[in-house]
């Protein structure tokens, strides 16, 4: 048997991430703003006293800019032994528990990112759902590196 997914909607389209790096979901929270960033980074929230990236899931996709309303929420993920990610998603929709037979291999699709980000394919309903890998969507490295410096900047005395 799979693992069960959590189900969401971004830009109007199905997608799933593992439920096992799911540790939270939280509302829309203002962000602040980090210097130089790429836009698909939104900012820092404070979470239990520690900043916590946020990012716009459907700019990274690709998908364009997610509308802040009143169903947005943040997925908080994390992979086995690293920081905690804010993703910012229009809606949760389910958990769901495929069969065995139900999750698909992606076919291959010519970009890396693509291949590396899609984890598998599976039809539900009229729809069909994306299952992503979050460690191949972003490059943490990078996220991480811009907050530490932000972090830095604001603690370092400021100029006149």
């Amino acid at each position: 048997m799979q693992p069960e997914l959590l189900t969401f909607l971004c830009a109007n389209e199905l997608f799933a991430l593992p439920i096992s790096v799911v540790r939270e979901i939280r509302g829309w929270q203002k962000t602040r703003k980090v210097p130089d960033a790429p836009r698909h980074l939104l900012g820092l929230v404070m979470l239990r006293d520690e900043p916590m990236p946020v990012v716009d899931l459907g700019w990274r996709l690709g998908l364009g800019q997610t509308t802040i309303d009143t169903t947005t929420v943040v997925i908080v993920v994390q992979q086995p032994q690293g920081p905690l990610l804010g993703l910012v998603v229009d809606a949760v929709a389910d958990v769901v528990q495929p069969g065995d037979t139900q999750l698909k291999a992606p076919p291959p699709m010519g970009k890396q990112l693509i291949q590396g980000a899609i984890k598998g394919v599976m039809a539900i309903n009229d729809d069909m759902l994306l299952l992503l890998d979050v460690q191949h969507i972003f490059d943490l490295d990078e996220i991480f590196t811009l907050v530490d410096s932000a972090l830095s900047e604001e603690e370092s005395p400021s100029c006149p």
